[in-house]
């Protein structure tokens, strides 16, 4: 791990150095006083030993004539003998405190007087003894000890006088020692100190320029950096530090110490939130490397939805996050969050799946056009254009009232499910998807009994969508018109090669089959006739492609369900064109698939509304099965792009009506339905 301590070092080397002589000065200055402190008490000791020796030797001496006087006199001598005694014992032991110093401190001056002191008081001291033991001294003893006592005394006061000053001479010097060490000592300590100070006032004046500097430079990038900067603690609490451009990028208030989870909460769901909060603590573990957790971050692209009551619009932001280490490097202190506001980006983006979309979609249906004879492409176009036009001129002319708005629903409902299947033939599939996206529209509508004639705003737009779909394909129609250098000759549809239309028939019962997880195979059969007319063309192009959606998506069961029944996985429609007696133009499709339950349809009407039970029940088998021709009516569960609406029999019905055909329905339940479609010349 990195070591910052000879930086550290480097850096304050000086102050260091300053403190290490201020306390190096500081302990010395106590210990100097201390020691001479305690020189200076034993000085006091000496002094005042020194002094005790004078003073007893001038009580010793008085002691001595007064035992004299009261001898002479025939007084009592016991108290002067006491004084006497006393006196010599106290001295001795001054002076042997006073050689012991002395020898301790090893002053040859002291040593000196003491010695000269000892020469003069011993002889005194011996007579003295002679005269304070004795009950009844001898006069001459005590005339003898105070003769020498006054010949000595003077000596031995002068001596210890000698001695008190050589004492205090020596105390006066060290005295004088100290004052000059502590004066040297406290002008070290000063300057020191004075030193620390400077340095550590210019220190800090310098860091305070560095730090302004800093926090002018940090404080200028803030102010222009675009992207919104702050940072969160491991409790998610906002920091003080933000960039300026953080109010325009983010959507609400954000102030330091806010909880940004609690914000957070507001702008995302609660999965992408939980999403977040574990992906932020990944990054305050100091060993997750963040290049490889990157992926992980669920807030990379969000979506602010829009606020219609603010008139504010959808905006999309990116978070990014990274962790800030601590001076040590060794834990995450904190994660910076960057918020960069990506809406522009996301448009583009958009805008250009959107270009793509449309190059995709328009390749495809050139695709699709050049699959298909442009005749029949273009035939598909004029009739489905009337169609929409009569959808308009109907909007128009319609007389207001609920009973007529749901008739012109039911009416445009099959004239939009024609188109769509015709579409989807053609393999036009941008048109029979708008179709269905208008069938929803139109599926809304027809479940309502309240119908007013603002609704009816909705259908005028689908229309106007679907129209526009239409008007793609005939642009490609006509430019491939254009570079063939020829008008595509829209009435020659009829003619087309009953095959060829078998063959989108048969492509189209596969696209379906594919789309609903089926797997189907389809037998088509054409027998030799003439050219068929125009109104059993019209059955194959409209009826048929009903017939089969309708055989795939109700007839044809699942694959599981068939291998429950004992059937193969595979169901089988078949398409079956053929002239019977009379010149009789029979179109058949019959599925291998689930039939028609009577009595689950029967359920079904009830459940649906349609009659009450008591009248489902009277109804003949074959009245109930003819049920499943009106509008709306249907046996499938969901609704999906080839089922469950109801209009698709609906559209074959109407279709055989207005075609002047007829139509057989034969079915068993769970083996197959046929469904027979007769028209007859004579018709």
């Amino acid at each position: 791990m990195h070591s910052n301590r000879p930086a550290f070092f480097g850096k304050y080397r000086a102050l260091l150095l300053a403190i290490g002589i201020f306390f190096v000065v500081t302990v010395s200055i106590f210990s100097v006083n201390y020691a001479l402190s305690v020189q200076l008490a034993i000085d006091g000791a000496r002094v005042k030993d020194s002094g005790a020796i004078r003073g007893l030797t001038q009580q010793h001496a008085k002691a001595i004539l007064s035992l004299s006087h009261e001898i002479a006199a025939g007084d009592p001598i016991q108290t002067s003998q006491a004084q006497i005694s006393e006196s010599s014992l106290a001295l001795e032991d001054a002076l042997a405190r006073s050689l012991a110093s002395a020898k301790l401190a090893n002053v040859a001056a002291e040593l000196e007087l003491l010695a000269k002191f000892e020469k003069f008081w011993r002889p005194l001291a011996d007579i003295s003894k002679s005269v304070d033991r004795q009950e009844h001294p001898e006069p001459i003893d005590v005339q003898v000890a105070l003769t020498k006592s006054n010949a000595n005394n003077v000596r031995l006061m002068q001596l210890a006088d000698d001695l008190t000053q050589q004492i205090e001479s020596a105390a006066a010097g060290r005295t004088k020692n100290l004052g000059t060490i502590q004066t040297v000592a406290i002008g070290l300590a000063l300057a020191s100190f004075l030193f620390i100070v400077f340095y550590t006032l210019r220190s800090l004046r310098r860091s305070d320029r560095i730090a302004e500097l800093a926090r002018a430079e940090t404080e200028q990038i803030m102010a222009t950096v675009r992207e919104g900067l702050f940072l969160i603690d491991r409790n998610g609490v906002v920091g003080s530090q933000r960039s300026k451009h953080l109010e325009k990028v983010f959507p609400g208030a954000l102030p330091p110490g806010a909880d940004f989870w609690q914000v957070l909460a507001s702008l995302v769901s609660d999965e992408t939130l939980k999403s977040a909060s574990e992906y932020i603590g990944l990054l305050f573990n100091k060993r997750v490397k963040v290049a490889l957790v990157k992926a992980l971050n669920p807030l990379q692209r969000v979506e602010i939805m829009a606020d219609e009551q603010l008139g504010k619009p959808s905006i999309y932001l990116s978070f990014d996050f990274h962790p800030v280490f601590n001076d040590r490097e060794d834990g995450v202190e904190a994660v910076l969050v960057s918020a960069i506001d990506v809406s522009q980006q996301v448009a583009l983006e958009q805008e250009l799946e959107r270009a793509e979309e449309r190059s995709r979609t328009g390749m495809g249906l050139l695709g699709s056009v050049l699959e298909n004879d442009p005749g029949v492409v273009g035939a598909f176009l004029a009739r489905a254009e009337a169609g929409l036009g009569e959808i308009n001129e109907e909007l128009r002319l319609i007389k207001p009232g609920p009973g007529n708005y749901n008739m012109l629903i039911n009416r445009i409902f099959r004239i939009v499910h024609a188109i769509k299947g015709e579409a989807a033939a053609l393999a036009l599939h941008t048109v029979s998807q708008q179709a269905h996206r208008f069938e929803d529209v139109l599926g809304g509508l027809r479940k309502r009994l309240d119908l007013r004639g603002e609704d009816l705003i909705a259908v005028a737009t689908g229309s106007g969508e679907l129209l526009e779909e239409l008007s793609k394909v005939r642009g490609i129609v006509d430019r491939l018109g254009s570079f063939a250098g020829s008008k595509v000759d829209e009435s020659a549809a009829g003619d087309e090669d009953i095959h060829q239309t078998l063959q989108r028939i048969q492509r189209l019962t596969l696209a379906v089959a594919a789309d609903l997880g089926k797997k189907v195979r389809v037998e088509t059969s054409v027998a030799p006739m003439d050219k068929l007319p125009d109104s059993f063309h019209r059955l194959l192009r409209e009826g048929l492609p009903q017939l089969v959606r309708n055989a795939v998506a109700h007839g044809i069961e699942s694959g599981h369900e068939r291998l429950q029944s004992g059937k193969k996985a595979e169901g089988s429609v078949r398409i079956e064109v053929r002239q019977g007696e009379a010149g009789v133009l029979e179109l058949e499709v019959a599925d291998d698939g689930r039939g028609i339950d009577a009595a689950a349809l029967r359920r079904k009407l009830v459940a649906s509304g349609r009659y009450q039970e008591h009248e489902v029940a009277a109804m003949a088998v074959r009245e109930v099965i003819a049920t499943i021709f009106q509008p709306g009516m249907s046996t499938a569960e969901h609704v999906n792009e080839h089922a469950g609406r109801g209009v698709g029999l609906d559209v074959l019905h109407a279709l055989v009506r207005e075609t002047g055909a007829r139509i057989k329905l034969i079915s068993t339940p769970s083996s197959f339905t046929r469904f027979i479609l007769q028209w007859s010349p004579a018709t």
